[in-house]
């Protein structure tokens, strides 16, 4: 019969630390169960006749948005710092699409989506 040393008992102990902090925060798991819905909203608009009025090229960019949103919640998840910049980046190309179209885009929602990932991202990974 073996007996634990502290060596095992502390390696035991650190890995069940890392573990809880590890853990995704609550406000992560809320922001990313809430964007679905939204994402859910974007797949939905290809199908009205207001969409393929912008332009033929409307209705898949939008879908192309709503897999690039859905990869993002999915980084977001797994709280991984790459899907911060895919985001940021997706934030940035879509405020240029809008505003060559002549629409305006509220940065209110991924202000707050930014907000809440940044202040994690010392979590991630």
């Amino acid at each position: 019969m073996e007996e634990t040393t502290n060596k095992d008992q502390d390696s035991l102990l650190k890995s069940k630390n890392e573990s809880r902090d590890r853990q995704r925060p609550k406000i992560i798991t809320i922001m990313c169960a809430l964007y679905i819905f939204h994402v859910f909203g974007i797949i939905l608009v290809p199908f009205s006749e207001k969409a393929w009025s912008i332009g033929f090229w409307w209705p898949p960019y939008l879908g192309f948005s709503a897999v690039i949103i859905l990869i993002c919640i999915y980084g977001f998840w797994e709280m991984k710092k790459w899907s911060i910049m895919l985001y940021l980046a997706f934030v940035v190309v879509n405020q240029i699409v809008m505003h060559t179209i002549g629409r305006s885009a509220t940065l209110i929602i991924p202000g707050i989506i930014l907000l809440i990932v940044l202040s994690q991202y010392r979590k991630m990974t």
